[in-house]
């Protein structure tokens, strides 16, 4: 063996050494994520505070309001039951946001790259980008619909960590409120071939009294698509003065 090829051999045995076994891959990688392929229908129903399953109905689930946030939300049930309805921003094709797209009616996907996972919700053709770098939460975040979403693997466990958040949406259609200090993890995972969990802990310093959980059910169904979904279309509740109009 000559100077020249003892020296490089040399050399890559000192860099294996240094840096341990070659990186995997991408093909490696993208082989190790789970097969979440297919289109997901929610079997839970859309609110919170009355999950229901496909076959059959579960217990309430209240929220553990704070007194000025349980006032809010007594305000807007009482409104409703006297027929005069919430101003509910999505009836003017405001975006839901997270965590009430979550559980929205209409189907959605899983993207499951090496370093990102993004997800695509039929419902007003929103997206949520979840970076699983193994980078952090920006430190001054500047709140949005869908707020910023960091995530890593447990196993076949997704776990989502999503701050950032507007404090003007809601959690569901009956005006539960929430502030701009939630904070919402999820744990994604199958529970059979075609079966998903999203278990859900939200936390909001200002809104809730102590953590809340909700646990939502999911089907996959891989020979169905998405259709459109334009709002503008079909918005048959415009708002006057503020106040949405039922017709």
């Amino acid at each position: 063996m000559n100077k020249t090829i003892k020296s490089a051999v040399g050399l890559l045995t000192v860099a294996y050494v240094i840096g341990g076994a070659p990186a995997a891959s991408a093909a490696q990688k993208r082989a190790s994520l789970p097969d979440w392929g297919g289109v997901w229908e929610n079997l839970s129903g859309i609110h919170f505070t009355q999950p229901r399953f496909e076959e059959k109905d579960l217990a309430p689930n209240p929220p553990p309001l704070t007194p000025e946030y349980q006032a809010k939300y007594d305000q807007a049930r009482a409104a409703s039951k006297g027929g005069r309805p919430i101003n509910d921003p999505t009836a003017n094709c405001a975006w839901p946001g997270t965590p009430r797209i979550i559980v929205a009616p209409f189907v959605h996907e899983y993207l499951i790259t090496p370093g990102r996972v993004t997800i695509i919700y039929e419902y007003m053709s929103q997206v949520r980008r979840v970076r699983t770098d193994g980078s952090k939460h920006p430190a001054d975040l500047d709140p949005s619909y869908n707020g910023d979403s960091i995530g890593h693997w447990e196993g076949n466990t997704l776990v989502i960590d999503t701050v950032g958040l507007r404090a003007d949406t809601m959690f569901e259609n009956t005006g539960l409120p929430h502030s701009d200090a939630l904070h919402v993890v999820e744990r994604i995972h199958l529970t059979g071939p075609d079966d998903l969990v999203n278990e859900m802990t939200f936390e909001d310093a200002k809104a809730l009294a102590k953590p809340w959980k909700a646990t939502w059910r999911f089907k996959r169904h891989r020979d169905w698509s998405f259709s459109d979904y334009v709002c503008s279309e079909n918005n048959r509740n415009p708002s006057v003065n503020g106040v949405t109009v039922v017709k």
